[in-house]
C-alpha cells in the first residue's frame, strides 16, 4: 500500500516542482534591469582615464555626457543585457512535457502467485535535446561579447563628445580674443578716420585720403563682425551639446 500511494504522488510532486521552477524563472526574467547603466569601473568614460581638464571643461564634459547621444548608448548597452537573460533563460522553449492517463486495471496479482503487480496511473515525462541546451552556452556568451561591445561604443561615445565639446570650447575662446583685439584696432581705424573725416571737411585732405580711410575702417569693422558671429556660432554649438547656457557654466 506505501508503494502505491508514493507511486500516485509521484506525479503531482512533480508537477509542483516543475510550476514552482518555471514560476521562479518567469520572475527573474520580468526583475527590470536598474537603468541607468552604470559601466564597470574599468569602462567608465572619462573618469578612468588619465585626463585632468579645468574646472569649466570639467563641467561642460559633464554636462555632453547627459546629452542624448550619449544617453542612447547606454539604452543599447540595456537592450544587450535583456538579450542575455533572454538567451539564459530560452533553453526553457526546448522542453516537451508530456502525460498520461492510465484507465485500465490499477492493480493485478499474478495467477500463479500472491504477487501483486502494480502499475502507475499517471505516466509524465520531459523531452530535453541534449544538443541544442549545450549550444546554448555559445549563445549565452555571444550575447555577454554584445554587451561588451556596447561597453566600448559608449566609452568611443564619451571620447568624441568630450573632444567635440572641449574643441568646440577652446575655438570659442580663440574667437572671443579675436573680437577684442579686432575690437581694438576697429577702434584705432575710428578714430584715424574721424581725423581724417574732420579734416576733408575743413578741405585739408583730398577726396583720395577720406575713401582710403573710410574703406580701411569699413574693412576693420567687416573682421570685427566675421570674428563675432563665429564666436556666436561657435557658443551655440557648445550649448546645444551641454545643454545649458554656456554662461552658467564660465561664470
Amino acid at each position: 500500500m506505501k508503494r502505491e500511494i508514493s507511486i500516485r504522488t509521484a506525479g503531482p510532486c512533480l508537477l509542483i516542482a516543475l510550476n514552482l521552477l518555471f514560476a521562479s524563472t518567469a520572475l527573474r526574467a520580468q526583475t527590470p534591469i536598474q537603468s541607468p547603466y552604470t559601466p564597470p569601473l574599468n569602462k567608465r568614460p572619462i573618469r578612468s582615464l588619465p585626463i585632468r581638464d579645468t574646472g569649466v571643461e570639467e563641467k561642460l564634459v559633464t554636462l555632453a555626457l547627459q546629452n542624448v547621444v550619449y544617453d542612447a548608448t547606454t539604452r543599447l548597452i540595456t537592450i544587450a543585457q535583456y538579450k542575455v537573460r533572454q538567451e539564459k533563460n530560452s533553453w526553457f522553449d526546448l522542453l516537451t512535457i508530456s502525460s498520461q492517463f492510465n484507465d485500465q486495471s490499477f492493480k493485478h496479482t499474478a495467477a500463479n502467485s500472491n504477487v501483486a503487480y502494480i502499475y502507475p496511473k499517471y505516466f509524465y515525462g520531459i523531452t530535453i535535446p541534449i544538443g541544442t541546451i549545450i549550444s546554448k552556452g555559445g549563445q549565452v556568451k555571444s550575447a555577454r561579447e554584445e554587451v561588451r561591445i556596447a561597453e566600448d561604443h559608449q566609452m568611443e561615445a564619451a571620447l568624441k563628445l568630450r573632444t567635440d565639446v572641449l574643441s568646440k570650447y577652446k575655438s570659442w575662446r580663440v574667437s572671443n580674443t579675436l573680437v577684442l583685439l579686432q575690437r581694438q584696432v576697429a577702434d584705432d581705424v575710428h578714430a584715424a578716420f574721424l581725423q581724417v573725416e574732420k579734416r576733408f571737411n575743413d578741405g585739408t585732405v583730398t577726396i583720395e585720403a577720406y575713401s582710403e580711410a573710410s574703406r580701411a575702417y569699413t574693412t576693420e569693422m567687416t573682421k570685427q563682425l566675421t570674428y563675432q558671429l563665429q564666436a556666436d556660432t561657435q557658443k551655440l554649438e557648445i550649448e546645444q551639446i551641454i545643454g545649458v547656457r554656456l554662461e552658467s557654466v564660465t561664470n
